[in-house]
């Protein structure tokens, strides 16, 4: 079995700087898709099915990739494959479920810390994976910042029931995917895996089908939707799966654990979109930011930036 450590990578800096540069780019792409996805949870598509099944039905566009390196993986890593396709899919639909009660600057931070945590347990065990100490302050000090952007009161859910539930249960399922996905980067070709992934991720969308409340809602959106809702989706979506793309590149080349702790910086770029547009849509992108909560995002975002800091 092949194991990854992170202090290879760290021997290269070349590669060490250039997966870095990638997971940065890749994270400011996926604000901008967690801003359009709040946007239409709340007012145009309040289904989360409805996301899961055009978000992997999008990722299917992986198959271009096939004629450069798709082949069968053998029974194991087949299996690998489809835990972590499904396990994807069935994330995204808990988070889609937390993000319809909470305000997108909270819910994915607090997703974004814990799910590193279950990756450094899950890499632990499965892939024998190791920081070293430096890169264990920076993993904290990003988990941290990134749990205490999402700290507070959380507006939306007067009324409500707490986001945090189905939260936890995406951080799983994004801990385990994530895991899997770079065990699967180990044993098969980029490409192969990559392909095999986003089938797999669609066949779990497909699964959400059984229910019937979500077929129908699945129907009626091919119906109802106008053109700048579609418009807006397909620029969610490309970011989004931009991003998806290179994230996973950047698994393919480094620590997954380090790899997922950087979602700290998604959300310090997120914080920044919602400030900026909260004066347009108050109701659905809303922030306090006054007295201690001020404090506490830029303490947060401190956090995060010397958490970078170390890595590099």
């Amino acid at each position: 079995m092949k194991h990854s450590h992170p202090e290879v990578a760290q021997g290269d800096r070349g590669i060490f700087h250039m997966w870095l540069i990638i997971v940065v780019i890749a994270y400011f792409l996926n604000a901008l898709a967690a801003v359009v996805d709040k946007f239409l949870i709340s007012k145009k598509i309040p289904n989360p099915a409805v996301y899961v099944f055009y978000i992997t039905l999008l990722g299917l566009l992986g198959l271009v990739l096939a004629p450069w390196g798709f082949s069968w993986p053998g029974g194991i890593n087949f299996g690998v494959n489809l835990l972590a396709g499904l396990s994807f899919a069935f994330a995204l639909q808990y988070l889609f479920k937390a993000l319809a009660l909470g305000d997108s600057s909270r819910v994915t931070p607090f997703i974004g810390g814990l799910s590193p945590i279950f990756v450094l347990i899950f890499s632990f065990w499965l892939l024998s994976e190791r920081l070293s100490w430096p890169q264990m302050a920076a993993f904290a000090l990003i988990v941290v910042g990134t749990i205490v952007i999402s700290y507070g009161k959380n507006a939306k859910s007067s009324g409500k029931r707490s986001f945090i539930g189905w939260a936890v249960l995406s951080a799983l399922l994004f801990g385990v995917s994530y895991t899997l996905t770079k065990y699967a980067y180990l044993h098969q070709n980029f490409v192969s895996a990559f392909v095999w992934m986003r089938l797999t991720s669609f066949l779990g969308a497909l699964l959400l089908l059984l229910r019937r409340e979500n077929y129908l809602a699945i129907k009626a959106s091919r119906q109802s939707t106008d053109a700048k809702v579609g418009g807006l989706f397909i620029f969610g979506q490309v970011a989004g799966a931009l991003s998806f793309v290179l994230v996973n590149y950047a698994i393919s080349l480094a620590s997954v654990t380090l790899v997922n702790a950087l979602q700290g910086l998604q959300y310090v770029f997120l914080l920044i979109m919602v400030l900026l547009l909260a004066k347009w849509y108050p109701n659905v992108l809303s922030e306090k930011l006054k007295g201690w909560i001020l404090v506490q995002k830029i303490i947060a975002i401190i956090l995060v930036g010397i958490g970078l800091v170390l890595l590099v």
